[in-house]
């Protein structure tokens, strides 16, 4: 009998809902935060399970907190509310959020954490398969946007980034290359062209790529970013390399580059443990990832490792029903039954001979 890893066959399709779960417990890839300068309720997502995470959140509101860190708890708490499949109490909360955080030219920080909040309602509507109220609701954001602080602003170019990832899974090609090409303009006047946030967009971009099924193009352009990354020490322990070495190793994995997948994988981990902990769901996302790539390459005993570790990590923080701690079972079930088998096989050569 064979048995069959867990792995998406389009993990990228993921890539729309990084805000949602597992990539974005802290709002962007290029905006981390040291754990001192986070709420209690930013802290526990990702770290605890996600009811608990709810219930830090809504008490720490109870309390005296300042504006910015009511936008911040409440944001966080509409993912938690997203992560038990309740989408309309996460969009309230994001709205409710939005209404602390004024959309102004005179405030920066306010005017993109009102866009991000806008974004993930916008990006919950597709991910409902509401797709009409989702280009709606991004559309309006945009208009709403470019009247109030102008089309070559950093806002701007967050919901065109959005909207490129939104065309790219509705398979309209044309408008999601101009969407992206827009907001690459916006982040590399703004940046510069190696800053995270034009990388990330950049990474977006490769991302629709896949969702369109152009692979050859996406592989490319995640070779292209790597390349920048690795070469960049600034970003030696930043999320967004582990990003983007994420998605190529998949590509490589499935062009059955094995070694190459791995070594990005591991890499990938080692950023992800430095930047978030041993103990995160992000950092069991590597794990995940290097045990099945490892149990492909033929290297049991270090995919059992990993994948022993991801699973103990989902199971605490999301308990042992979840769908991403029963895929890392029954990878770990997957590999332990090979080595049986290796076993029997060892056994029944030794009695042969």
């Amino acid at each position: 009998m064979t048995t069959t890893m867990v792995f998406m066959k389009s993990a990228w399709t993921f890539s729309f809902f990084l805000g949602l779960f597992a990539w974005a417990y802290i709002p962007t890839a290029f905006a981390q935060e040291t754990s001192s300068n986070l709420t209690r309720c930013e802290n526990s997502f990702g770290k605890e399970p996600v009811g608990t995470t709810v219930e830090i959140c809504r008490l720490e509101l109870t309390g005296p907190v300042t504006q910015a860190k009511r936008v911040k708890i409440l944001e966080t708490l509409g993912k938690a509310y997203l992560a038990q499949n309740e989408a309309d109490l996460a969009i309230s909360t994001w709205n409710e959020a939005s209404q602390y955080s004024p959309l102004s030219r005179e405030d920066q920080v306010a005017a993109e954490a009102w866009t991000r909040l806008q974004v993930l309602i916008g990006q919950t509507y597709a991910q409902a398969d509401q797709t009409e109220r989702a280009e709606a609701h991004f559309q309006k954001t945009l208009s709403t946007v470019e009247q109030s602080i102008g089309r070559y602003s950093l806002p701007a170019g967050m919901v065109q980034d959005a909207l490129g990832t939104y065309y790219a899974l509705q398979s309209k090609a044309a408008e999601s290359e101009a969407a992206f090409k827009r907001s690459r303009i916006v982040y590399e006047i703004r940046l510069g062209k190696t800053n995270a946030r034009t990388l990330e967009t950049r990474m977006n971009h490769a991302v629709g790529l896949l969702d369109m099924e152009k692979e050859q193009e996406a592989l490319e352009s995640f070779q292209v970013l790597a390349e920048i990354i690795n070469a960049t020490p600034n970003y030696k322990n930043e999320p967004i390399r582990a990003e983007i070495l994420t998605f190529l190793g998949t590509l490589q994995m499935r062009g059955d580059q094995l070694q190459e997948a791995a070594k990005n994988y591991q890499t990938a981990f080692e950023v992800r443990q430095a930047a978030f902990g041993p103990n995160d769901i992000r950092t069991s996302q590597s794990l995940n990832n290097l045990g099945v790539v490892l149990y492909r390459a033929g290297d049991l005993k270090r995919a059992e490792v990993a994948l022993s570790r991801a699973y103990i990590i989902r199971a605490d923080a999301l308990g042992n029903e979840d769908p991403l701690t029963l895929s890392t079972q029954k990878n770990l079930q997957a590999v332990i039954a090979a080595q049986n088998a290796a076993k029997t096989g060892l056994s029944g050569s030794a009695k042969r001979n």
